[in-house]
């Protein structure tokens, strides 16, 4: 299955990054599970949809965004010949910040009954000055903790093979994209 994962290095230069935080660092409302709604102990973190700008410069930065995801996708679409999906169907800008939650996103699948037309999911990291906060799988061979630099992005596929989670942040804030192709 960890075949299925690709890591894409990169992806993003960090001053980019910067720039993403900084452009949609605002308005963000608290992320909601798909089956449970709002569930801190399940899900903890706040999310922005990056695919709506309200200025000039989101709008350039979000062109960017889209960009480099379907640069991801093509990755993907090189080692997969028979992968299909090329449209970007959601991009958001996650913050993670450390407080009395065991969890930052407890283990889930991104694909399910109201969200079926998923078909792979991409997770970009954006900093990295926290502690906690790990990008882990868990899989038929095991649980596989997947280290992220600045810029990195992580493409696998969203169905229920690939249970996922990020671990409880311990100090400081995350900021991560995450995007699903459909």
């Amino acid at each position: 299955m960890r075949e299925h994962i690709l890591e894409v290095k990169k992806l993003i230069p960090e001053k980019y990054c910067k720039k993403i935080i900084s452009y949609f660092d605002y308005n963000y409302v608290d992320a909601q599970t798909t089956g449970l709604g709002l569930a801190k102990e399940v899900r903890n973190c706040k999310t922005r949809n990056v695919m709506r700008p309200e200025t000039f410069g989101e709008r350039i930065c979000s062109n960017f965004i889209q960009t480099k995801l379907l640069e991801c996708v093509g990755y993907y679409k090189d080692k997969y010949s028979h992968f299909y999906a090329d449209k970007i169907s959601s991009c958001e800008l996650l913050k993670y910040q450390h407080n009395k939650y065991k969890a930052g996103y407890q283990y889930h699948v991104d694909m399910g009954h109201k969200v079926s037309d998923r078909h792979a999911s991409i997770s970009i990291c954006l900093n990295n000055d926290f502690l906690g906060g790990e990008f882990k799988f868990d899989l038929p061979e095991g649980e596989i903790q997947m280290p992220q630099n600045v810029g990195d992005a992580i493409i696998f596929p969203s169905n229920f093979m690939f249970p996922h989670q990020v671990n409880q942040i311990t100090k400081g804030t995350r900021y991560a994209l995450v995007a699903w192709v459909i």
